[in-house]
């Protein structure tokens, strides 16, 4: 009796699954593993490395080179205006952040005279791994007359940052400029102003007491 060969459908459809299945898998795990690269003038550049001459452009997890928008015409803060020279710029994680407990998204922890210069301690809302690391963060200043204000531009495309924390940034800066009032630009353009006294030149805190004009001890409120 002659016998009649048929191909087993189904092991051939569940072939071609696993096909597929291993193929979507090996393209997922070149994207977490950062294997992609941005080929941008002569340069070539991996994810989260920011493009020489390019400061406001970066490569994205995609392979694809993006820039950070310029402000609007009419914000008076210009990015082009801020400067690092003589700053001296740290990043710390304080928590994550709490969404049944109340919590402001930016406020001034410190602002100090010191003999190396202005200090001011900004902590504010930002995004954090799983394991509390911060993503790349640079700090900038810029005087306006007596003025100063101060920003922050934050690399989240360099890693997996998802969740919410509170970070603190430190800057210091290396002037001898009389300070009459100090100001935050967060990245979303908000900008907030620090609550201090300044007398002499010398920054106080809210609450910090210091000998007046008439020799009268004044308590900064």
């Amino acid at each position: 009796m002659n016998r009649k060969w048929s191909p087993n459908w189904l092991v051939l459809f569940t072939m071609c699954l696993l096909i597929t299945a291993l193929t979507m898998f090996a393209v997922t795990v070149k994207d977490q593993l950062g294997l992609k690269k941005c080929v941008y003038g002569d340069g070539e550049y991996g994810v989260g490395q920011t493009i020489s001459g390019e400061p406001n452009c970066y490569c994205n997890e995609k392979g694809v080179v993006v820039c950070e928008p310029e402000a609007g015409e009419d914000n008076t803060l210009e990015v082009s205006e801020y400067i690092n020279d003589g700053l001296k710029f740290s990043s710390k994680f304080l928590n994550f952040l709490d969404v049944q407990s109340p919590f402001v998204s930016v406020r001034f922890s410190e602002v100090t005279s010191t003999q190396e210069g202005l200090r001011v301690v900004v902590e504010r809302l930002s995004m954090c791994n799983k394991d509390g690391e911060l993503p790349p963060q640079i700090g900038y200043y810029m005087f306006s007359d007596s003025e100063i204000y101060l920003t922050t531009s934050t690399n989240l495309l360099a890693g997996s940052y998802g969740k919410e924390c509170m970070v603190s940034n430190v800057f210091l800066i290396d002037t001898d400029v009389h300070i009459s009032k100090i100001y935050y630009k967060a990245e979303d353009m908000e900008v907030y102003m620090a609550d201090i006294c300044i007398f002499e030149g010398k920054v106080y805190n809210i609450g910090d007491a210091f000998v007046g004009e008439n020799g009268e001890v004044v308590v900064c409120e």
